[in-house]
């Protein structure tokens, strides 16, 4: 089974995220429904690995790191509940989209069943949300954010899927809002395209979860898409 990825913009710097994420986890990680414990119980990193600790003193070793490079990356082995032995791997990118935005993106791989990857598909979501909301929604001011959308086939042959028209539709949206710079496909690829978006640096946040929310091939699993943050340089002079 492929691997899931799921991404959220926070309005702080990479560094920040990065400390929030590793540091502060225990201050805003969603216990009550994504532990083994549940409400009263806290997560922190200790000793190589990522701990959950119950209300009475029980501990769950969710996983060892893997790789710790901030402020750009973590890779750890990812079994909450489960035996070591059932391990899969989740990885976790910091990349800047401004100085005060920063794109997280947790990658989940090795999975046991369609049924714990489905799971886990509604899961992140909601921890990432979490993540985001320990941050102020301070302005993000106008500055323009280039976004690239790489979608690669969640189903054999995408295009002949009769949801698949979601996809353009969701394009279609992006158009008129005026944000779409160019989207298609890679010829042969058997459905993989890219999409780049550019944006107000206030709206790239709810560009991300549009992506994975509102373009209903994505939602469905028709295609998976992972956004990244484009630092252009140059460009031609007939745009803008």
């Amino acid at each position: 089974m492929k691997p899931l990825h799921r991404q959220v913009v926070v309005r702080a710097g990479a560094g920040e995220a990065f400390h929030a994420f590793t540091e502060l986890i225990g201050s805003w990680w969603p216990m009550e429904n994504h532990s083994v414990y549940g409400t009263g119980s806290v997560a922190a990193f200790r000793d190589g690995k990522l701990i959950e600790t119950g209300p009475d003193g029980e501990e769950s070793v969710w996983g060892t790191i893997l790789a710790w490079e901030p402020p750009r990356l973590i890779e750890l082995t990812w079994h909450p509940g489960r035996a070591a032995a059932d391990a899969g791997e989740v990885r976790v990118s910091f990349e800047p989209v401004t100085e005060k935005q920063t794109m997280v993106t947790v990658t989940h791989s090795g999975w046991q069943s369609l049924a714990q990857r489905d799971n886990y598909k509604n899961g992140w979501p909601a921890v990432l949300g979490s993540l985001a909301s320990r941050f102020s929604a301070s302005p993000d001011g106008d500055e323009p954010v280039w976004l690239v959308l790489q979608h690669t086939a969640g189903v054999e042959r995408p295009m002949e899927h009769p949801g698949f028209a979601g996809h353009p539709a969701f394009l279609s949206r992006l158009q008129d809002r005026g944000v779409l710079v160019a989207a298609g496909p890679f010829p042969g690829s058997g459905g993989e395209g890219m999409t780049i978006v550019r944006v107000p640096a206030s709206g790239a946040a709810s560009l991300v979860t549009e992506a994975g929310i509102e373009d209903s091939s994505v939602a469905s699993g028709i295609l998976e898409v992972r956004v990244r943050p484009w630092h252009v340089v140059s460009r031609g002079s007939s745009i803008p």
